[in-house]
């Protein structure tokens, strides 16, 4: 983490792999938004395509460019970008990401006179493409959680038909487009100064930060006339039609979530939702998707870990046990606002 106090303004977080198509269009829109970030940094977990060097090509001034020669996954990519970064807001955003130029101010402003106001998160739109052209289908309209323990991205897959146009109160934002206030990653960050959980690699991150956030009391506040085109390579319907080590990653990661965050009054009052969905998982791991029986094994080997994470999460907890949890029970209702 910064070890000054934040400055003004916002920084801006890329994590890469893999994204030499659409990092030079991402970067492009980042250079147009107004207020511009006091920094870009793109953060490249060892790419073999040549996306360094397509950022680097972006034309972006004042872009910092860091190469592992390892993948250490999204979580800890962004650590490292986080804790060189000085300024008060953070916008995390994925590299075939695509936001409009007010996208930040719209966010920033959303939040300047809500100082519980922990996140700010837009309108996402499904972008196709290596231009990364909007379309007007909904890829996300903040997160929204249910009691079976599943987070998802609200209005996915749905057409952009006014629905989703009343800004709300949400559980999170998405990690591919959500600007973050420092305090809070500050207040909730693991000993060692670990933001995102990196034990999670990549997948539901997001969540399980949302939920650390949640429990101490920070709002996430979702903003529809801040838009941002997202192309998204793992989308939600397609199910078990992902790679062996997303599915992998997936499952260990819903497990982790949950020993992480969830308190006993959350196991009560969701019963009996999380514990089917816990038995269909495991019976397909067990059955049709044997190559996620590793997420399993995992969790089991984590347990020192997550055992550690738990007792830091619960033991700092300000908000009211049954605030979080009528969050799931609700089944992805939201708190709509009047204003932003």
């Amino acid at each position: 983490m910064c070890q000054d106090e934040p400055v003004d303004g916002y920084d801006v977080a890329i994590v890469t792999h893999g994204h030499a198509d659409v990092v030079g269009v991402c970067l492009r829109a980042v250079a147009r938004l107004d207020p511009p970030p006091r920094s870009v940094t793109v953060f490249d977990n060892a790419s073999s395509d040549g996306t360094a060097e397509a950022a680097a090509a972006a034309g972006v001034t004042d872009l910092r460019i860091v190469r592992s020669d390892r993948n250490i996954g999204f979580a800890a990519a962004l650590n490292r970008v986080i804790a060189s970064t000085p300024s008060a807001w953070l916008l995390s955003l994925n590299p075939d990401c695509a936001p409009r130029p007010d996208f930040a101010r719209v966010l920033l402003e959303a939040a300047a006179s809500h100082p519980r106001v922990g996140s700010v998160t837009g309108k996402l739109l499904r972008a196709e493409g290596p231009a990364l052209e909007e379309t007007s289908t909904i890829d996300a309209a903040g997160m929204v959680v249910t009691p079976s323990g599943r987070h998802l991205d609200r209005g996915s897959g749905e057409p952009d038909d006014g629905r989703w146009d009343r800004p709300a109160a949400v559980f999170g934002g998405t990690g591919a487009a959500t600007m973050y206030r420092r305090e809070a990653l500050d207040d909730v960050a693991f000993p060692g100064d670990e933001v995102f959980a990196e034990t999670f690699f990549a997948y539901r991150e997001d969540a399980e930060l949302a939920w650390r956030l949640q429990w101490r009391g920070w709002s996430c506040r979702y903003v529809p006339t801040a838009v941002a085109a997202h192309r998204r390579g793992l989308r939600p319907e397609a199910g078990r039609r992902q790679p062996e080590a997303v599915n992998r990653y997936s499952v260990r990661n819903r497990f982790l979530l949950r020993l992480h965050c969830a308190d006993v009054r959350w196991h009560l009052v969701c019963l009996p939702w999380w514990l089917v969905r816990d038995l269909v998982v495991v019976a397909a791991c067990v059955t049709v998707e044997r190559s996620s029986l590793p997420g399993l094994v995992d969790v089991v080997r984590l347990r020192t870990d997550w055992r550690q994470r738990r007792a830091w999460v619960l033991g700092r907890r300000t908000a009211p046990s049954r605030h979080i949890s009528r969050w799931f029970r609700t089944g992805g209702r939201v708190k709509e606002l009047e204003t932003t």
